[in-house]
C-alpha cells in the first residue's frame, strides 16, 4: 500500500496550481509542495517542505519563494508551543502548534488532525502564519468546527469558510478559494478517528486557516 497522498490544487480567485505531497515518514509524516502563483501580476514559485509528528504536531518547515531572486526561511519547533526562525527564538509565537501558509490549503491538515474533534465540536487554536511574497511569520488565532463527517468550518476574525476533505483529512476544497482537479495515492492507514482532544485565509489566494 502507498504511503503517499498527491493533490493538485487550483485557486479559483487569483491564478494558482499546487503540486502537493504528504509522505509517511519514521517519526510522522513531511507534507511539500509546489506552488505556481499570481500575485499583483508577478509570478511567483513557492515550494516548501514541513515535518510533523505522529501526533502531527509540527517541528520544522522549510519554505523558498522565487520571482526576481530567491528568498528562504525556516522555522523549528519543540512540538510544545515554542518557535524559533532562522536560530532566532520568537516568543509571539508560544503555544502555537502548527504553521499556516498563507498561499496553499495544506496545512489546515495539520489541526484537523491533531484536534480530532468529534461530530459538531468546535475549538480555538493558535497558528504560526507565514505571509506570502514577504515571508513574515505572525500569530495568527482561528477555529475549528467539525460539521460533519468530512466537512468543517474555519474561522478567523471576520473570515469563515468551509473545507471538504479526503478520509485523510486532506482538503480536496477550501471555500471558494482553492479545490482540488486531481489526486492520487493515499497514507496507508486507516480514516482518523473523531475524538475530543485539541490555523486565517483571505481572498485572492490568501487563506487563514
Amino acid at each position: 500500500m502507498s504511503k503517499r497522498r498527491w493533490i493538485l490544487w487550483q485557486g479559483l480567485i487569483a491564478p494558482s496550481m499546487e503540486r502537493f505531497v504528504a509522505t509517511r515518514t519514521e517519526t510522522g509524516f513531511q507534507l511539500s509542495g509546489l506552488i505556481l502563483q499570481a500575485h499583483q501580476d508577478a509570478p511567483f514559485v513557492v515550494r516548501y517542505s514541513i515535518d510533523v509528528d505522529e501526533a502531527w504536531r509540527t517541528h520544522a518547515m522549510q519554505v523558498e519563494i522565487e520571482n526576481d531572486g530567491q528568498h528562504r526561511t525556516r522555522l523549528v519547533a519543540d512540538g510544545a508551543g515554542h518557535w524559533s526562525r532562522d536560530g532566532k527564538q520568537l516568543p509571539a509565537l508560544d503555544d502555537c502548534l502548527d504553521v499556516d501558509l498563507e498561499w496553499s490549503p495544506s496545512t489546515n491538515t495539520l489541526p484537523i488532525r491533531r484536534l480530532g474533534l468529534a461530530l459538531g465540536e468546535t475549538k480555538v487554536v493558535a497558528a504560526a502564519w507565514v505571509r506570502f511574497p514577504s515571508l513574515d511569520v505572525q500569530r495568527l488565532d482561528q477555529s475549528y468546527e467539525r460539521i460533519d463527517e468530512r466537512r468543517y468550518r474555519y474561522r478567523s476574525g471576520r473570515f469563515t469558510a468551509d473545507l471538504a476533505i479526503d478520509e485523510g483529512g486532506i482538503v480536496l476544497q477550501y471555500g471558494v478559494n482553492w479545490k482540488a482537479v486531481a489526486t492520487s495515492g493515499e497514507l496507508g492507514q486507516r480514516r482518523f478517528a473523531s475524538s475530543s482532544s485539541c490555523s486565517r485565509k483571505s481572498p485572492v489566494t490568501r487563506k487563514r486557516e
